[in-house]
């Protein structure tokens, strides 16, 4: 989940003199919780909206990491917009565009059409998050501190992307699919009559600033972002480099990627460039790719769900549930820590080491008779992870950087964290399960023939069982052959992901190490105030 930097800007209350703080409280939450719930493509229902449009899987995906590249790059837009316009009309413009793109996600049958509405969803989100923490900032963080801040608002944030599987889930289970949009089109009604009734009077634009953008500039990075997450999303479904399309949009990486940095080092750069020049920006970055690539597990244990222990994707995003508490304790990890004034080095070792000790859970649990609740543990200690790792990034990184370079650090690091580094990661745990699984299949069937009195046990017991209720003896023997073949199939499965968790075990430790020896040699990082990061 994204989540946009503190910005302080607003010094006269956005609200009429009337409203007492609970109720600012109350509307600062009615739009804070449908913005953070809404997405082009939901991946809860991922198998309904599929089945219903005869698209793929993938589609969807693509759909969801728009919404994430699109939230990135409006930071670049909000500098220019934010100086002529109020908060509310930010907010009002914001809400109408998304009710508007929900209801046609929800009508359209055409898969382009969600994932262009989903990256235009992803891009006013990013407004709307800006203005909320605004008027939230003063009542999370009395010590006008990121550390308490961040503390609060992380766990609710990370709550909310969470409880939107399970909501869509269960919504598409017992109703439609396309009600998760109507749902979604209620909420931010009622956000918009909130906005109406209690902020003042807004002022009309000034001007558009659409002469001052850069959009070559926005059209490139938006072309190289999405490219990325196209080769990676569709590579393992379309055979990588055997089809023209992943060969296109490879090519098309480097191409955008370069002329869109070309560009900024022009008269009047687009982004601010110099911020990958601080070591903590820098290093935070990567560290967000190897996040979600940890992160990514949770696709073991959908496959691990799905395939050996036979569930519905109900059951299985109900897991995400277990993840609640750990954001909770992750909070209060992450509160005590600002405190203490406890160094952010020490927050990201319990992060990873959270990620590690689950992997390591996994990895002792996963079997053919494992249990359903045996992934209760790793999805709480994920909770814990995520949000430790969340907050002392967001903290780390901005260290050393000044105040007109944090809104490009936050494009930098949506960019990495929460649309790059999901798709890549998600692309390698897949690929990789994928041809484990494969070569796993072909290793355990080459023993299974007539010489094999087990195989050969099991086909027999299982063939007079089937005639016993009364199929055919050809019947049988298929019946019999087909569960000997997805017995394979699931012992296959079961040694893959184990292979993987353990590999990932392996990394998780050496990352403990190298965290241990790299963070705590340079001056630690510990309180850091609001500051203003849109002025000027």
């Amino acid at each position: 989940m994204a989540i946009i930097p503190v910005v302080q800007t607003t010094v006269i209350s956005p609200f009429r003199s009337w409203v007492p703080t609970w109720l600012k409280i109350l509307v600062a939450f009615s739009i804070l919780v449908p913005v953070l719930l809404i997405n082009g493509a939901y991946t809860g229902s991922n198998i309904d909206i599929s089945s219903y449009l005869g698209v793929l899987s993938e589609d969807i995906n693509m759909a969801y990491y728009a919404s994430s590249a699109g939230m990135a790059i409006a930071h670049l837009i909000i500098p220019k917009v934010k100086p002529i316009a109020t908060t509310k009309t930010i907010i009002l413009i914001v809400l109408l565009c998304q009710v508007f793109l929900s209801l046609i996600c929800a009508e359209t049958n055409y898969i382009e059409v969600i994932i262009v509405c989903s990256f235009l969803i992803g891009y006013f989100k990013a407004f709307s998050m800006i203005e909320t923490i605004n008027i939230l900032m003063p009542v999370l963080s009395p010590s006008n501190t990121r550390n308490e801040f961040y503390a609060k608002f992380y766990p609710i944030t990370l709550a909310c992307g969470q409880l939107s599987l399970v909501l869509t889930a269960e919504l598409a289970y017992l109703y439609k699919w396309e009600y998760m949009y109507y749902f979604m089109i209620l909420l931010l009604l009622v956000a918009i009559i909130a906005v109406v009734l209690c902020m003042a009077f807004a002022r009309r634009l000034v001007h558009i600033p659409i002469k001052d953008i850069d959009w070559l500039s926005f059209f490139l990075v938006s072309a190289c972002c999405m490219s990325i997450i196209y080769v990676c999303t569709y590579g393992k479904t379309m055979d990588w480099f055997a089809s023209q399309k992943i060969l296109i949009a490879t090519i098309l990486i480097p191409v955008t990627g370069w002329l869109f940095i070309r560009r900024q080092f022009s008269g009047h750069p687009f982004v601010d460039m110099s911020v990958l020049k601080n070591r903590n920006s820098t290093v935070v970055y990567l560290l967000s790719f190897v996040l979600m690539f940890f992160a990514s597990f949770s696709i073991l244990i959908y496959s691990y769900t799905n395939i050996v222990l036979r569930l519905d994707s109900t059951r299985v995003n109900e897991l995400y549930l277990y993840m609640l508490p750990g954001f909770v304790v992750g909070g209060i990890i992450c509160y005590y820590s600002y405190l203490k004034e406890i160094r952010m080095a020490w927050l990201i070792f319990i992060g990873f080491a959270c990620f590690t000790i689950s992997i390591g859970y996994l990895y002792f649990k996963v079997m053919p008779s494992g249990l359903y609740e045996d992934l209760y543990i790793p999805m709480f200690l994920r909770g814990i992870g995520m949000t430790t790792l969340f907050v002392s990034f967001a903290i780390y990184a901005i260290q050393g950087l000044s105040q007109k370079q944090l809104i490009y650090n936050a494009f930098f690091m949506i960019t990495a964290r929460s649309a790059i580094a999901p798709a890549i990661g998600s692309s390698i745990l897949t690929n990789w399960l994928y041809q484990l699984q494969q070569k796993n299949v072909t290793l355990l069937s080459q023993n299974i023939d007539t010489q094999n009195p087990l195989a050969m046990d099991q086909v027999t017991s299982s063939v007079n069982s089937t005639m016993a209720q009364g199929w055919s003896i050809e019947d049988a023997q298929r019946i019999a052959m087909n569960a000997l073949y997805q017995k394979v199939q699931i012992q296959a499965v079961t040694v893959s992901i184990k292979t993987i968790l353990g590999w990932m075990l392996i990394m998780g430790i050496i990352l403990l190490v190298l965290i241990l020896l790299y963070f705590f040699q340079y001056k630690p990082v510990k309180l850091m105030k609001m500051g203003t990061d849109m002025s000027g």
